[in-house]
């Protein structure tokens, strides 16, 4: 059978970087890890080949050169898989989906065309897909069996890629998460009991990639990286001497639960490991909103203090952040604003909250008859999408305050200052590891962030005194002060972005607020009633 796995492209989010890929001469940020995973199970004899529309087109040979087309993606994807699957139709082939959106939507992804859905985790309804469609059948949804044993998967099949077009690789190692934050689907569908690989598995697809020739950047996606702290130092142990031997040819990139700083030798492990930047969940520092929303495991701690612990131990942190929690005081954008300052956090991700179909919040907020209508579409759980339910204080008010934190947050010289800040606390580097001479692209793109940064704009004087310092205080860092300065192009426009479309959308929902309760809205900081 001629499969062609499908990665629909999605709209412009926070890790979108389009510009920042374009010059660098890359086209994709991450690869879509799934469907390599999936094409690892299918059977060997089948002919199966992989496109990206995040950055590749279909040809008319690949439409024509398959049988079936599997598709897998994201609820910000939503908009591509529909029209992916449509288009699927249109030429006649059988259409698999699988994947986030799936899990949470399955009929409606019948209801849009595909012959089979694949609900949860491929590695126990591989099998069954196989023969499903070995047989023709299609109108329906395979359930997989719960929680398979990660111990028993194949490597991905990386060799599918065209790696020259990627920014950074991906590979995984654990699943699940021990905690239950009300607005995560992640234990939903994985599980709150980790599951991990065997180190052995890590280090073989880390092997693949390293004969492939990649020596770039590698992103674990595991949603909680230390999940299971055993686990994860048994492999740190066995990574380390392997990346020793080769003389560090990745930089590691993960997530992480707050209590990655309370232990000091998961810290040194994953720093002397190669890792040099974590997404930590920080939510808000708000006490009260942690406690609504089951985020216990930061209610315990010095939110302060874990972002310090964890940046002078050699780590680069992006806090995640929400702003909307029920009962917030006016103000979060503020609270924010002065958290990342006073901590020097450069980046900043920070959404709306919003109710995940199936998750404890969308549970509660339906049987408070709080849902709204618009609960799924492109710009679920990134920076331009409202929040899908009547919150507690005005929603306009609550978009203001968004809106603020990025205009503030990612001004230049703001960030500048933090840049230099976070990467001065840092501890030197543990290990050495040889200099990777950038690409022409790259130097081209250090000599634009030069001339933006240092001559045109106004935030000239910061720049030249935060690279100058730097070189003296952090020279082994020199090259992720200029990624972050790079990456700082694309947070500046990208504030207009969400200003511009979360106004636009702002008047629709307020209506909807209007019918659903029934109360005269007026504008601006007068608005009234939504959610009261």
């Amino acid at each position: 059978m001629r499969v062609l796995l499908a990665n629909p492209g999605y709209p412009q989010t926070f890790w979108s970087f389009d510009s920042v890929l374009k010059m660098i001469g890359k086209r994709i940020l991450f690869p879509p890890l799934g469907l390599l995973t999936v094409a690892a199970l299918l059977p060997e004899n089948w002919d199966v080949k992989i496109r990206d529309l995040t950055g590749q087109d279909i040809s008319d040979e690949d439409w024509r050169s398959c049988d079936v087309v599997m598709i897998s993606g994201m609820v910000t994807q939503y908009t591509g898989i529909v029209e992916l699957i449509r288009e699927s139709k249109r030429k006649g082939k059988s259409v698999v989906v699988g994947g986030p959106l799936a899990f949470h939507i399955p009929q409606d992804m019948l209801e849009f065309g595909a012959d089979i859905v694949v609900r949860g985790e491929v590695e126990e309804g591989v099998q069954m897909l196989v023969e499903a469609l070995e047989r023709g059948r299609s109108g329906f949804i395979i359930e997989t069996p719960p929680r398979p044993d990660l111990k028993h998967c194949v490597p991905p099949k990386y060799d599918l890629l065209d790696l020259d077009i990627y920014e950074t690789m991906a590979i995984q190692f654990s699943r699940g998460c021990p905690f239950r934050c009300e607005f995560c689907d992640i234990t939903l569908m994985f599980g709150r009991s980790v599951r991990t690989k065997a180190p052995q598995q890590v280090l073989k697809e880390l092997d693949i990639l390293y004969d492939l020739g990649w020596r770039k950047g590698i992103l674990f996606v595991d949603d909680n990286f230390i999940g299971q702290p055993l686990s994860a130092k048994a492999l740190l142990r066995q990574l380390i001497p392997w990346m020793d031997e080769r003389g560090y040819p990745f930089e590691f990139i993960t997530q992480a639960s707050v209590n990655l700083a309370a232990d000091p030798e998961m810290l040194d492990l994953m720093v002397r490991a190669g890792f040099f930047r974590v997404f930590m969940g920080i939510e808000t520092p708000d006490r009260e909103s942690l406690r609504q929303a089951k985020k216990f495991q930061n209610t315990s701690v010095d939110l302060d203090q874990v972002c310090e612990t964890v940046n002078r131990a050699g780590l680069q942190v992006i806090a995640g952040c929400i702003i909307g929690f029920d009962n917030e005081e006016p103000g979060a954008d503020q609270r924010l604003i002065e958290f990342a300052n006073r901590n020097h956090i450069p980046e900043m991700f920070v959404t709306l909250l919003q109710a995940g179909p199936g998750t404890e919040i969308w549970k509660r907020l339906q049987a408070e008859d709080r849902l709204l209508s618009t609960s799924c579409d492109d710009s679920f759980g990134s920076q331009t999408g409202l929040m899908n339910f009547l919150p507690t204080r005005p929603m306009s008010q609550i978009v203001e305050e968004f809106i603020n934190i990025h205009e503030v947050l990612y001004e230049r010289e703001s960030y500048l200052k933090r840049t230099f800040e976070h990467l001065s606390r840092m501890v030197p580097p543990p290990v050495s590891k040889g200099f990777a001479t950038p690409s022409l692209l790259e130097t081209l793109a250090a000599l634009k962030v030069v001339l933006r940064l240092g001559v045109i704009h106004s935030s000239r004087w910061t720049f030249w005194k935060s690279l100058i310092r730097g070189m003296i205080k952090f020279p082994k860092r020199m090259g992720h002060f200029f990624a972050y300065c790079v990456t700082l192009e694309h947070y500046y426009a990208y504030r207009r972005t969400i200003k511009d479309q979360l106004t636009a959308k702002l008047p629709k929902i307020q209506q909807e607020a209007r019918v659903r309760r029934s109360v005269p809205f007026q504008t601006g900081q007068e608005e009234k009633g939504v959610g009261c």
